[in-house]
Formats: structure tokens, C-alpha cells, sequence
């Protein structure tokens, strides 16, 4: 499902509750995020891996760099980790197939790049149709619960045209 994002208040909760695993996702699911597509390549430029990911933000502007999490069990984490090297990949709004797709546990990597056109920059998959890329060096990793904190330093960058796809309260969204 997609949908637009109103901007209609809603009343204030005056009310606190005790930290639950499920307060905290409800909370946290009120903070809209662009979505993107993380990609690597094996070690001898062959073997794409790729998953949606919706913590990505700046970090520094000298040097440029950003900052994403991935969750611990990922196999695309797994693969950036071995390659130090990660292209972000800016999801338009009307790519949520997409974003489905590369958020599928059950799809393997190859099925994922087989069915999305893309090509190499930097020796990275930048998916074509992207709203913007980047392809960045890995400089640091660091445990963030049950993700990683990567923290990146940006090579190369591209612009695509359109409008944003974005991820709130647990469902696409468009900009209204």
C-alpha cells in the first residue's frame, strides 16, 4: 500500500508509558525515512547483493559521508563487510516493487539483480532507475544492537529525477 502523507494534527499524548518493544516500533514508526537499496559486489566484482534499507542519513560534509544501518543477520551486511564497499541507491516513488523486493528474505540475490535493470559504477551495482546514488568506502563499523552502524565516505554520486519514496508508520508513502 501507498499513500500520501498528510500534514493533519493529530491531538497531542499527554500520557507516558514504560519503554515495550512494541511501544518503541509504534513510536519510531511515526518518523518518516526515504528508502533506499544497499548493493555490493562479491570480492572479484561478480555475485551482487542488495537490501532495502530505511536508516541511511548524512553524516559529515568534509569528507563527505553517510551513515546506514543494517541488521546483524544480513547477508548483504555480510557481503559489504568482506568488500568494504557500498553504493546507496535512492528509491523514487514509484519503485515499491522494488523495494519489496530487495526487502524479501525469502528472494536470493540473484533473483533480485536478475529482475532489476542496473549497471556498475565504481564496480558497484547503481540500480538505472534511481532517484540518486552514491558509492562509498566503508570506514567504520559498529555494533548498534541488533544492527551495524556503517559509516561510509562517498566516492561518487548521481542524480536521477523524480519524487522520493518514503517509509511511514509501516507503509510506503508518497509525498502529497
Amino acid at each position: 500500500m501507498t499513500g500520501a502523507l498528510s500534514t493533519a494534527a493529530l491531538p497531542p499524548q499527554t500520557t507516558a508509558s514504560p519503554v515495550t518493544e512494541r511501544g518503541f516500533k509504534d513510536v519510531l514508526a511515526h518518523l518518516p525515512s526515504g528508502v533506499t537499496v544497499l548493493t555490493t559486489s562479491g570480492p572479484d566484482g561478480a555475485g551482487a547483493a542488495g537490501m532495502t534499507a530505511s536508516a541511511v542519513c548524512s553524516l559529515s560534509l568534509d569528507p563527505p559521508m553517510i551513515l546506514a544501518c543494517a541488521a546483524d543477520h544480513s547477508r548483504t551486511l555480510a557481503r559489504i563487510r568482506t568488500t568494504g564497499v557500498l553504493a546507496v541507491n535512492v528509491l523514487r516513488e514509484d519503485q515499491v516493487p522494488l523495494a519489496r523486493r530487495f526487502a524479501d528474505p525469502h528472494l536470493d540475490q540473484d533473483a533480485r539483480f536478475a529482475a532489476t535493470a542496473h549497471r556498475l559504477e565504481d564496480g558497484l551495482p547503481v540500480l538505472d532507475d534511481a532517484l540518486a546514488w552514491l558509492t562509498c568506502t566503508v570506514q567504520a563499523a559498529y555494533p548498534g544492537g541488533d544492527h551495524t552502524i556503517l559509516t561510509a565516505e562517498v566516492r561518487r554520486l548521481g542524480l536521477g529525477g523524480g519524487h522520493p519514496l518514503l517509509w511511514h508508520n509501516r507503509t510506503f508513502r508518497i509525498l502529497a
